[in-house]
């Protein structure tokens, strides 16, 4: 009886996520994860991992897409925020529709270049971990995905900053302060 390959049942993004990509064992479809220090196979679809981790971060992939097509105006492939982490943003984007199989999802910022392969017509991915990433995709649309992706962070960050000012209320009647408090 051969033994059969144990890969994590499910995983969720996080900081540590640079690509989650897809990848075929014989007919099952698995994703490949990519981290900042290691690599591995997980037993679930790429848009599975994607839509949990939304879940996970008290969200919905539904929602996260919605807020991403109002932030920005991006309709087809929106970059989405999965959720935040500690106060950053966990971002990333696809490269073809969401649930095409063949789709990859980056982390924004884990790229560190989106050059064109030898045919021209694909992209090379280099992350920050130093892995290269093949993508079937041309680096001009690439590059398309990765600037809408920072559209979203910066109009993320501005909501955040507005949100944690404090709010100045005026009043055109100004109130007396008080003389004594209430006794009981």
């Amino acid at each position: 009886m051969g033994k059969k390959n144990q890969y994590p049942v499910s995983y969720t993004i996080c900081s540590n996520t640079y690509a989650l990509l897809p990848y075929m064992d014989g007919h099952r479809l698995l994703t490949r994860v990519i981290e900042d220090r290691s690599e591995f196979l997980v037993e679930e679809s790429v848009y599975k991992i994607v839509a949990k981790s939304c879940s996970f971060y008290r969200g919905s992939l539904a929602s996260a897409t919605l807020y991403a097509q109002k932030a920005i105006g991006v309709k087809h492939k929106p970059p989405i925020i999965v959720g935040e982490y500690y106060g950053n943003p966990l971002i990333f984007f696809p490269t073809h529709s969401p649930k095409n199989k063949d789709s990859i999802w980056f982390n924004f910022d884990a790229i560190d270049l989106i050059a064109a392969d030898d045919s021209g017509r694909g992209s090379l991915v280099s992350l920050g971990n130093g892995v290269v990433v093949p993508a079937d995709i041309s680096p001009i649309a690439l590059r398309n995905q990765h600037s809408f992706t920072g559209s979203l962070r910066r109009y993320f960050k501005k909501a955040q900053r507005v949100h944690n000012h404090r709010m100045n209320y005026v009043t055109k009647r100004a109130f007396p302060p008080r003389s004594q408090q209430p006794l009981d």
